[in-house]
């Protein structure tokens, strides 16, 4: 029996095997993988930037980002290897020694999966974690601790049930070698609803945090779109669970299996973009700041050209007032975006990323901002609220630093 003629699967009573020039799902294969690939370094390479030249700090959830972006990166490679190989066709149009040699590497690709997709799941329970939570250990803290290790016990555990899924490990790929196994889509399908059941908490976690935070129905809302994003990948996981059921009822195991390998790696990239979202704040912000400091220096530059006429300058105070009228119904929300970052201080938690100095004067500002935008109205309050959440931040800041 000649197992590089053979097919892996017999073909349905209408169709012939063709192991020269099938049917492939290879373009989808090419194009979810550069998109998830290019996505998945643009938000981690914005959040090293920040971490790097903003913050300049690093914590253990920049880390499993990290960690994770490689593992996918990874992962895919070796997901194009055996697509290209043969796994992106119908069974019955791969031979028994190739479908030998991809078993081989979607075994490999099983136990790469855990650690990955444990790593950015973890990534952003930790960011949850340093944004919603103070010193205190209250139900938030614990809840969020919960779900930790929860989720640490749930992959190690799939990744071992990966790693002993045949004893010996040779009888995966070759049915020859005895041995026994226990059921793959069967365990798959397992791990996909637990997995769809993390990435759901992963998604109202951070809403029931954000809900019993005292701010505006829609200050609330806006900071919960951050973390949305994950909605993305609980349909992803939904539509997961479906191709394994179909795993279970349908032989064609390589067409199926790459369809729900695609999803396994965008569902990893949405993951990694939402540890990545509440960093954006900072960028954003930085960028912002450089450039009112440039036009600053410009407009100084200007005025000691044209101090002899004090009528272009009314006129340019009047513009800058009345664009500051115009933004002044953003002020706080834009304010609390920039907070909704690890190291947020105002009315969510400490700031523990950046010098006392940056964040008295950003702080400042902040209050100052505020100060203008309640003024127009003839109102004091706003103005009162936003000076003392600056000077208690500086008492904090200070009790903290000493």
């Amino acid at each position: 029996m000649d197992i590089n003629s053979i097919p892996a699967l017999d073909p349905p009573d209408d169709i012939e095997s063709d192991f020269v020039n099938p049917p492939t799902l290879m373009s989808a294969v090419i194009g979810t993988s550069v998109t998830v690939l290019t996505l998945s370094f643009l938000f981690v390479s914005a959040r090293v930037f920040i971490k790097i030249r903003i913050v300049r700090d690093h914590h253990i959830e920049d880390w499993l980002c990290y960690f994770a972006l490689v593992g996918l990166a990874v992962y895919v490679a070796i997901l194009i290897y055996i697509e290209n190989y043969g796994f992106a066709r119908h069974q019955w149009d791969v031979t028994v020694a190739q479908f030998m040699h991809i078993m081989y590497y979607l075994s490999v690709l099983y136990c790469i999966y855990s650690p990955v997709t444990m790593a950015a799941k973890l990534s952003v329970l930790f960011q949850i974690k340093r944004i919603f939570t103070t010193g205190a250990r209250d139900l938030v803290y614990w809840v969020i601790i919960t779900s930790i290790v929860a989720n640490s016990i749930f992959y190690t555990g799939l990744f071992f049930s990966y790693v002993f899924q045949c004893w010996p490990r040779a009888h995966i790929w070759d049915m020859n070698v005895p041995g026994y196994c226990i059921s793959a889509t069967s365990a798959n399908l397992a791990s996909g609803i637990l997995n769809l059941i993390s990435d759901v908490e992963a998604l109202l976690l951070p809403a029931w945090a954000i809900w019993h935070l005292k701010m505006p129905i829609k200050q609330k809302l806006a900071a919960f779109a951050v973390f949305g994003v994950g909605s993305i990948a609980v349909g992803i996981g939904c539509v997961g669970i479906y191709l394994r059921v179909k795993v279970l009822e349908n032989p064609d195991f390589t067409w199926i299996c790459t369809q729900a390998a695609l999803l396994v790696i965008s569902e990893i990239c949405i993951v990694v973009i939402v540890g990545c979202l509440p960093m954006l704040p900072r960028l954003y912000h930085f960028v912002r700041r450089r450039s009112h400091s440039e036009a600053r220096s410009t407009d100084k530059g200007s005025l000691k050209n044209n101090s002899h006429e004090p009528s272009s300058l009314a006129q340019s105070n009047q513009s800058s007032g009345t664009r500051n009228s115009r933004k002044r119904q953003n002020t706080l929300s834009g304010s609390l975006a920039k907070y909704m970052s690890p190291g947020v201080t105002a009315g969510i938690t400490t700031l523990a990323t950046r010098t006392s100095e940056e964040e008295q004067f950003e702080l400042r500002d902040f209050a100052a901002r505020v100060g203008h935008a309640s003024g127009s109205n003839g109102s004091n309050g706003s103005v009162n609220r936003a000076e003392g959440i600056w000077k208690t931040t500086v008492v904090e800041q200070t009790s903290s630093t000493s």
